[in-house]
């Protein structure tokens, strides 16, 4: 069964659909479109070459010139010819700002501009790059991809922010904080979370395809992508019990989860099971995108859709907004029922997006795990709590087919119902996803972070911009880190709290709690957790359980320091103009103070609070994302040693 992301044809032929496509639906965007694509290209060239750089993918020798800048030089297979690539700064976990452009310099001396991606992979191939990584033609066709779909994100957020700075006026406020706050005083259905999460128009601030989105039409993308605002309408599909497998957190099933919140489907339910002489009691509701039942349940699920043991309710969907994930969803006009992550067979970044069944299984089971920490350990519940998984539910076939269909047909045909993180808030809180800080408001056009701070700084009369980011970047801190290690180094549970996983909480314009959401990608070393749970039966094949505290931290380093803490940091100091490494002793002084704290915690072996001679060891893991996609080991971690900004020795 094959993918429709596997159609290299169709992919490589994407960038010549836009166009096409926006002079049937969006005439006025082909020009904007055509401009942002220089931008898409230069901004996803320069995320290119910086992954090359601190992933170590090719042998880099640095120059220095009297200008202030070094020229970082790639040498290639024929002699005497290089790429330059001027570089004014070098930042501490190895973010480089280019300034200028990038050149090739052939062996006679010939200079030529390197002004896209592709131009930049295709002399890289020609000079033996392939030879090394065997998916450079398909990474290729994603970067590609990524880079259309990029400068189409840009084109729509110059018309949807013409329209918020319209609003805003109208409100008469100038802070964003106070435009989603009012927006929701006049319409209580209006979600700021929703808000925030399709104003991440950039996505993935270190993988170059972070806007990669292999089996979709430029339609489908305008239709569905949360950058467009998208409202997939899912369908519930009822799938008979013998053809399904569900977990619970507690007594409630996704059946009975969608039904108690939705009563037109239930009535809907009711009626076309009896009209169909068809058992209720004998199927479970499975939550579909509307994408996904078009290209994929219809085409691979034929006999059992005829054999009516899987039954859509294609006259009463839900109404969803896409979250920052794509297909991960929140129901429109209620901040109190479940998002529902659904299942999309789609390539986004480097991965099909699909649910597989481990992940059905595990899901709630680990999120009844961190309920019973949380009730139990007042330190993490103080700052940090997790969206519930209570209900993950797949298709599991009955006849006998190959492991390989097997593990497609249940991926495809899969849920899971998450709680909502809306639903605890009070009147003067506001939730957003970590994400959105480091992206640029529609309201001021500043990144939200900076804007926050800016306004931190004013309001608490700090004397420099400098110390107003120290002393909220330690605020930031406090919600996020102290939670975060004490599940590490106490219950040896380690989580992706990477930008895209963080829902956290505002009050008054400061950070006051994180919501960790996804229980996906997590380790748990059951040697420390056993000591205060019983995690029970896991499905292990997807390597969540480690008996090695070192991939505890792996993942700690990757997702927080890399991909969430060092995203917002570096992005302060190119915005603000301020040392990094001062916001980083701010981080470094929370570390310290919740170690000191748990010396403390009798409970905790000794040997486990060595983990703080790791954390603020020299080095820090990053995942190396482009090499694992080159190499086609995007499933598996690999991971290349950056300076760890939480060191002492790493100081600027």
């Amino acid at each position: 069964m094959k993918a429709n992301t596997k159609d290299e044809n169709r992919i490589y032929d994407y960038a010549s659909e836009v166009v096409p496509y926006l002079q049937e639906d969006f005439p006025h965007f082909i020009d904007p479109y055509r401009n942002n694509v220089k931008i898409a290209e230069k901004v996803v060239l320069h995320q290119l070459v910086q992954a090359i750089i601190r992933e170590e993918l090719m042998e880099i020798e640095w120059l220095n010139t009297k200008e202030s800048l070094s020229i970082a030089t790639i040498k290639l297979n024929e002699e005497n010819e290089l790429i330059e690539i001027p570089v004014l700064k070098v930042y501490i976990l190895s973010h480089i700002d280019i300034n200028g452009d990038i050149v090739h310099v052939n062996k006679s001396g010939h200079r030529k501009v390197m002004s896209n991606p592709s131009q930049f992979l295709s002399l890289l191939t020609d000079n033996g790059f392939a030879k090394t990584f065997d998916h450079i033609d398909q990474f290729h066709n994603e970067i590609t991809n990524s880079t259309h779909n990029y400068a189409l994100a840009l084109t729509i957020a110059e018309d949807r922010k013409t329209n918020v700075q319209k609003e805003a006026k109208q409100l008469e406020v100038n802070k964003t904080m106070n435009y989603v706050l009012e927006k929701r005083r006049q319409n209580p259905s209006f979600s700021p979370l929703i808000f925030f999460e399709q104003w991440v128009i950039q996505g993935h601030t270190i993988h170059p395809c972070s806007r990669t989105r292999l089996g979709l039409s430029p339609r489908d993308v305008a239709k569905y992508a949360p950058e467009w605002s998208g409202n997939p309408k899912v369908i519930p599909v009822a799938v008979h019990k013998k053809y399904c497998q569900m977990t619970t957190v507690g007594n409630r099933s996704t059946t009975n989860i969608i039904v108690e919140e939705y009563p037109d489907v239930s009535s809907q339910l009711e009626t076309m099971m009896a009209s169909k002489k068809l058992n209720l009691s004998d199927y479970e509701l499975i939550p579909v995108h509307p994408w996904q039942f078009e290209n994929t349940i219809k085409l691979h699920y034929r006999d059992d859709l005829n054999n009516k043991w899987i039954v859509p309710l294609e006259e009463s969907t839900i109404e969803t907004a896409a979250l920052v994930s794509f297909r991960s969803l929140a129901p429109l006009g209620d901040q109190t029922k479940h998002h529902i992550k659904t299942a999309m067979n789609v390539q986004m970044t480097s991965a099909i997006r699909t649910v597989s069944a481990a992940s059905t299984r595990n899901g709630p089971r680990v999120s009844s795990v961190l309920k019973n920490i949380t009730d139990h350990d007042s330190l993490i519940k103080s700052s940090l709590s997790f969206m519930n998984e209570e209900a993950g539910v797949h298709y599991e076939p009955v006849s006998s087919v190959s492991a390989d269909d097997r593990y497609f047909l249940q991926k495809n045909l899969a849920s899971i119902i998450r709680e909502n993180p809306e639903s605890t808030l009070t009147n003067e809180e506001v939730a957003l996803p970590a994400a959105a800080l480091i992206n640029a408001s529609p309201v001021t056009d500043q990144l939200l972070i900076e804007e926050l701070i800016i306004n931190y700084a004013v309001i608490n009369q700090f004397g420099s911009i400098s110390e107003a980011a120290g002393d909220y970047i330690e605020k930031y801190a406090n919600v996020l880190f102290p939670g975060v290690l004490t599940l590490i180094t106490k219950y040896g549970i380690s989580m992706e709290v990477h930008l895209q996983n963080c829902v956290c909480v505002f009050r008054d314009g400061l950070p006051e709690r994180m919501i960790v959401r996804d229980n996906g990608g997590i380790r748990i070393m059951n040697e420390r957790l056993s000591h205060f749970v019983n995690v029970g039966e896991l499905d292990g094949s997807t390597n969540l359980m480690t008996d090695n505290s070192k991939e505890l931290l792996d993942v700690f380093f990757h997702a927080l320091i890399h991909n969430h803490m060092g995203e917002i940091i570096v992005a302060l100091a190119r915005k603000l103009q301020i040392n990094e490494a001062e916001l980083w002793k701010s981080v470094r002084k929370t570390v310290e103070n919740l170690y000191a704290s748990l010396t403390h915690d009798r409970s905790i072996p000794r040997d486990n609070l060595k983990d703080k001679q790791l954390i603020m060891s020299p080095k820090s893991s990053m995942k190396a994302l482009v090499k694992m996609r080159l190499t086609d080991k995007f499933t598996e971690n690999a991971y290349v040693d950056i300076a760890n900004p939480l060191s002492l020795t790493n100081e600027v």
